[in-house]
């Protein structure tokens, strides 16, 4: 039996980071990170925006519900669509051990970078914070 190799796709970098418990030494990790360019980003936020206001319309048939779903959306399309244009770099999956219980980890993640994320261990249960370094462009 053998297997395909996993596809390589440039957008995805590799990046070193920690995972820190109260307590406990910060226990090395790294990251997968998708670095999204300005075409793309914008493509998905008019995806975004597209999405909602079609929702919209959908909703304009709903009975009694279309007077807080159209309007929520209608607002709620150009915020979500705002966060997404802005979203540069997201984390894909973070690997590393849980400092508290030693427990390898392998999240998959797929939220906005930033420096301190909380996450919590599969095995303890205990709240981690990934300390991720400054996004840098590039």
């Amino acid at each position: 039996m053998t297997f395909a190799p996993e596809p390589v796709d440039p957008a995805l970098r590799g990046h070193a980071a920690a995972l820190e418990y109260p307590g406990r030494p910060d226990v090395a990790a790294s990251v997968r990170v998708r670095h999204r360019g300005r075409r793309e980003r914008t493509l998905r936020a008019a995806r975004t925006l597209a999405a909602c206001w079609g929702l919209a319309i959908i909703a304009v048939f709903l009975p009694v519900l279309h007077f807080v779903l159209v309007p929520a959306l209608l607002m709620l399309g150009p915020a979500l669509a705002w966060s997404r244009f802005h979203e540069a770099r997201t984390l894909v999956r973070a690997d590393g051990a849980c400092p508290a219980c030693a427990l390898p980890l392998h999240l998959e993640l797929g939220q906005p970078w930033r420096e301190r994320t909380i996450l919590r261990c599969d095995g303890c249960g205990r709240r981690l914070t990934l300390l991720l370094p400054p996004a840098a462009d590039g």
